[in-house]
């Protein structure tokens, strides 16, 4: 059983996440340039790690695809080309952004820590994958 894969895709930046080798759990583990991360992806994880990918697709409050869900959409694309047999699997990201700003703030964490935009993309993406594996853990 391998893990799951969570990213947070922006036009600039890309939250990463992993889960926990049982599933249950994901957890926020770093930031890439969009630009970079299929390099990053592919130097760092062997396709006999990997269970899946869980993408973030931004949806407005319509929950019709936005400008944002191209970037998500396109990563999709190179992502299948490079690993065609892995599991690609959506998520609604609306609030995902926030959420994770509110819980920093909430957590006291300092006002550096709130305008790092990476720290935040990736505990998105850790929120996304972990509203994924809740879905998919339940009985």
């Amino acid at each position: 059983m391998g893990i799951w894969l969570g990213l947070d895709v922006g036009a600039v930046r890309t939250g990463l996440a992993e889960s926990d080798p049982l599933q249950s759990m994901a957890f926020p583990v770093g930031c890439h340039r969009t630009a970079e991360i299929m390099t990053h992806l592919s130097q760092t994880y062997q396709i006999q790690d990997l269970e899946g990918i869980v993408l973030g697709l931004p949806k407005n409050l319509q929950g019709q695809e936005t400008e944002g869900s191209q970037h998500a959409r396109q990563l999709g694309v190179q992502i299948q080309a490079l690993w065609p047999e892995l599991t690609i699997h959506w998520v609604d990201e609306r609030y995902t952004s926030k959420i994770a700003a509110q819980a920093a703030h909430h957590a006291g964490a300092k006002a550096r820590v709130k305008k790092d935009k990476g720290m935040l993309d990736a505990a998105a993406a850790s929120l996304i994958l972990d509203s994924f594996l809740t879905q998919k853990n339940r009985p």
